[in-house]
């Protein structure tokens, strides 16, 4: 009789300790310290760090940075200025493999902030724009929604990736990719898959294993009810 009306709470409690380290990865906090501001654009900021990474992180507006004696925002950085702060950003910041200064092909369509654009090679990429951007069609500054099928775009591309676990967890010094000068539009390419090391548990093994004991939990609630009522 206890352990049947306990069953429901221990349950609750259950699920809330499994959910809870789910709900804080969702915002992560970066320290930085004079690290160069390379591209920005709305609230996308490329960082270089004295280690040699380069990273791109989602800046919420809210965020303040000390350039200087200075406490700016997200929108009143510049490239080249040299920013300290403790950054909290909703996701982890993506590191920046490769940046490309090209003509990156043609406009097929735009799905929200994405652009897809049809390459020479006749294959279709898609990239993220930054809010606010404005892209120089024909010495015309456009929107994204007012980009048209066939709009040939020049682009400085920044290919990044999730970082993986055992990486975080033990930076290491890395060689700078190189970050040539913006020329057009900044479009963010974030093809490539994130890289995680095997065996370590990520988020969607534990909504799996919570599912689970809801599932065991119902079978065994009802049971009881049963053997009960019998």
């Amino acid at each position: 009789m206890n352990t049947l009306r306990a069953l429901p709470t221990l349950l609750a409690m259950l699920v809330f300790l499994l959910a809870a380290p789910v709900v804080r990865a969702q915002y992560v906090k970066t320290r930085v310290e004079n690290a160069e501001v390379v591209y920005v654009e709305g609230n996308d900021v490329v960082l270089k760090f004295t280690n040699g990474e380069v990273r791109q992180f989602e800046i919420p507006d809210s965020s303040k940075f000390t350039v200087g004696s200075m406490d700016v925002t997200v929108h009143e950085l510049k490239p080249g200025m040299m920013l300290t702060a403790v950054i909290g950003t909703p996701n982890a910041p993506r590191w920046v493999d490769t940046v490309e200064v090209t003509e990156v092909g043609a406009v097929w369509k735009t799905v929200g902030s994405d652009l897809i654009i049809k390459t020479p090679e006749g294959q279709n990429r898609m990239y993220r724009v930054p809010s606010g951007s404005k892209i120089i069609i024909d010495g015309k500054e456009k929107s994204l929604d007012q980009l048209r099928e066939g709009d040939r775009i020049t682009a400085t591309v920044v290919r990044t990736r999730v970082p993986s676990e055992s990486s975080k967890a033990a930076p290491m010094v890395r060689k700078a990719p190189p970050t040539p000068a913006r020329v057009g539009a900044l479009l963010i390419d974030e093809s490539a898959n994130p890289v995680e090391p095997s065996g370590k548990w990520g988020t969607p093994a534990i909504i799996i294993l919570i599912v689970v004991l809801l599932v065991v939990a119902t079978v065994v609630l009802l049971a009881f009810r049963r053997k009960r009522k019998a």
